[in-house]
């Protein structure tokens, strides 16, 4: 099947199904994102939209837009509130992918590539329905990657397309380092594709490279300003620890993959990506977009452990070409449909879950413990009179901290007692906290020995008896200390009051 260019910038605008199809994703990832409290990471991610910077200890600054925009619209200090960017940057990401499969295949094609990312755990509720750092990625690597097609088919005039090329390129890595893999995927598919290995030899396209540069440069300045801490903490994840081969690391690389694509969509990604295509196919230049991020993250995954959404840019690009392949099979409906019908009752287990603790897991090993029993807590000891208006909420570690930032909506300042504060080092460094009085909680399943954590630090460590919290069929125990007086606040080993060697 030949490319079929459309004289149509965007056709998805003019196709009453697929716009049918964009609304009611909008509106089942919209009840999803409303339906449990927010994980740990989000939590984090909704304090960064209160203190906004060109950077973060641990990421770029993207995920604060897409954390705070509903907040910032509504006013409101709810999950959906928190998703609402998260929900609608999806939506940009998934007519992204019908323009470029309708560009490469057709129509028919460009209807699958709309419905195929929600057939998936990760692509339909992890960067489509909740704030993680992949929501901007996603976005602006499909709209990369639809420019770039569009530019090699000639249906762009070259300096405006190359400048949005690079902008697109910088905005991706103000979503999330992992972003650099789209100019290295690009360097690759230059090397084999004979339209693209042109482009070397044309000055504008170092404009776009400077554009890039510059849409990235905020974030190089912080990070030159702050010692190139988020650098070494996000690329140092990938190279911690020897040099040695693990198959048990590797197994469980391939292992996440499947889960957060299922496995049957996986299956069809790689065959659908990879099956002998025709030289006028037009669309094998996607193929180093797809296997430099899914291989390259992978063989780490031989060496050393990795997280399995490093993978999950590579599979951008098999959606796309998976979709052409699917267009041409016969059994391609009946797929679709199945494949929907399963997400849809995974999300839903997941919401049960988080609701009922229907699935009896322990409790370190139950996410959806996260958001549960920090508001109800602190209301308690307020009615209790333990935590007073000038108090400070204290926690001991950067993942707790967040969501008591959550779950205090605001009222009280938040200051990390522990060893590894995070962006908590920018925001309030217990050293300029000395003296304070307040309340540290916690939830029991994260151990916390008062003798050896608080009772060096404080004046005064006083225990509270506060109840445990029932999830369903699940009690969650909570752990609070009243603590007078910081007497002895820890140097920040990082950030602008970091302890100066």
């Amino acid at each position: 099947m030949p490319s079929i260019p459309s004289s149509r910038v965007l056709p998805i605008f003019h196709d009453r199904p697929a716009l049918l199809i964009l609304a009611l994703s909008f509106v089942a990832r919209a009840i999803a994102a409303a339906s449990v409290g927010p994980g740990f990471d989000e939590a984090y991610y909704h304090v960064f939209a209160q203190h906004l910077a060109p950077g973060y200890f641990d990421h770029p600054p993207l995920v604060a837009v897409t954390a705070g925009i509903g907040g910032w619209l509504t006013g409101a200090w709810h999950p959906l509130a928190l998703r609402f960017g998260a929900v609608v940057v999806f939506s940009l990401a998934q007519i992204g992918f019908y323009s470029l499969a309708y560009d490469l295949y057709g129509r028919r094609a460009a209807i699958i590539a709309l419905l195929l990312p929600l057939a998936t755990p990760f692509f339909a509720v992890g960067a489509g329905a909740f704030v993680i750092p992949d929501n901007g990625l996603v976005a602006a690597w499909i709209w990369a990657l639809w420019v770039l097609g569009r530019l090699r088919n000639r249906q762009l005039a070259p300096a405006g397309g190359y400048i949005a090329l690079g902008a697109l390129f910088g905005l991706a890595m103000l979503a999330k380092y992992h972003a650099v893999l789209l100019p290295a995927s690009f360097a690759l598919a230059a090397i084999f594709d004979r339209e693209l290995r042109r482009w070397w030899r044309d000055p504008r396209l170092y404009l776009g490279l400077a554009v890039a540069i510059l849409v990235f440069l905020p974030n190089l300045i912080w990070n030159a300003d702050n010692g190139w801490i988020a650098f070494a903490e996000q690329f140092g994840k990938g190279t911690s620890g020897g040099f040695r081969f693990r198959f048990d690391l590797f197994g469980q690389a391939l292992g996440g993959q499947l889960g957060y694509l299922t496995p049957w969509v996986c299956v069809v990604l790689w065959i659908g990506a990879l099956k002998p295509r025709r030289s006028d196919r037009g669309d094998a230049w996607l193929i180093p977009f797809f296997l430099l991020p899914v291989v390259g993250m992978t063989l780490i995954g031989l060496t050393r452990g990795i997280l399995p959404h490093w993978t999950m840019p590579g599979y951008i690009a098999a959606l796309v070409l998976a979709s052409g392949w699917l267009a041409t099979r016969r059994w391609e409906r009946d797929f679709l449909r199945l494949s929907l019908i399963a997400n849809g009752l995974l999300v839903l287990f997941v919401i049960l879950q988080a609701h009922t603790g229907l699935l009896r897991l322990k409790p370190e090993a139950d996410p959806t413990l996260d958001p549960v029993g920090w508001r109800s807590t602190i209301l308690t000891l307020e009615r209790e009179g333990v935590l007073r208006p000038d108090d400070v909420l204290f926690a001991h570690k950067w993942f707790t901290a967040a969501e008591l930032a959550w779950a205090d909506r605001g009222e009280h300042p938040v200051v990390l007692v522990g060893d590894q504060p995070h962006a908590f080092a920018w925001w309030a460094p217990e050293t300029e906290w000395t003296g304070a009085n307040g309340v540290l909680i916690t939830q029991a399943r994260y151990s916390l020995d008062p003798q050896k954590k608080l009772e060096s630090r404080f004046e005064r460590v006083i225990p509270i008896s506060v109840p445990p919290v029932r999830r369903g069929i699940t009690t969650l125990e909570m752990r609070a200390w009243r603590v007078e007086k910081l007497i002895r606040p820890q140097a920040q080993p990082y950030g602008p009051w970091r302890a100066q060697p």
